[in-house]
């Protein structure tokens, strides 16, 4: 496979209604669906393992110095940590098979770009999205991303029985990264804060909440789905 074959680029395009627009290019391996870190060379305090760490962190401080996910959102933080949640913004994602644009908030536009930049960090915790990340569906609705998150979840399930691994039918490990997930958001919230570089953490909050509704409604949505495979 050729370098080029090896990996694919999404741009995410903000152009804002006072004429400021900014481009951010995330590279990721179509293999292991990472994102592919541009070469940087000095990262900010708040950025160390050890700021505000979230408590259920499996990583150790001597052997990672900094935190994947404040290193994947540092160049949003720094650029668009000072925008108002409500204002309005063009957003344009470009995608290898398509565009995807929309008049919307810089809240649901942030969140939607912070939200793949967390899955595709290599945060332990936010790994469980990093399959549904490599296929990113920008601005997607909570329902949507519902429906997606299980639907991958039972494809990785059904990878894992096939290793001979028992198979969740009842969703119990999507329900706990979930959880996991949840802690995760609320402590870079506390890094980013304490980080001065951001003024609004909206488009943070948008996240958090999505991550706390999903495990309330998978068997609510479920039934909702069930309808489109038993109903005539």
């Amino acid at each position: 496979m050729s370098p080029e074959s090896a990996q694919t680029n999404i741009r995410y395009i903000f152009e804002f209604s006072d004429s400021n627009t900014e481009a951010f290019d995330l590279k990721i391996d179509r293999n292991t669906g990472k994102r592919i870190p541009e070469q940087q060379n000095e990262f900010p305090d708040w950025a160390r393992l050890s700021f505000e760490k979230c408590p259920n962190c499996p990583l150790i401080e001597t052997e990672s110095e900094f935190c994947p996910a404040a290193i994947a959102l540092m160049d949003t933080v720094s650029r668009l940590g000072r925008t108002l949640s409500h204002a309005k913004v063009d957003l344009v994602v470009i995608l290898e098979d398509r565009w995807i644009g929309r008049k919307t908030t810089s809240q649901i536009a942030i969140s939607s770009f912070m939200g793949l930049q967390i899955a595709t960090s290599g945060c332990p915790n936010a790994d469980f999205l990093r399959p549904m990340a490599r296929f990113h569906l920008p601005l997607s609705t909570p329902d949507e991303t519902l429906t997606r998150t299980v639907g991958m979840y039972f494809l990785r399930q059904f990878f894992r029985a096939q290793s001979g691994a028992s198979f969740d039918m009842d969703l119990e490990g999507l329900k706990r990264s979930y959880s996991e997930l949840q802690t995760v958001n609320s402590f870079i919230a506390r890094r980013l804060r304490a980080s001065k570089e951001i003024t609004e953490m909206n488009a943070f909050a948008a996240l958090d909440q999505l991550a706390q509704l999903i495990p309330m409604q998978i068997e609510d949505a479920l039934e909702d789905v069930r309808r489109l495979f038993t109903e005539s």
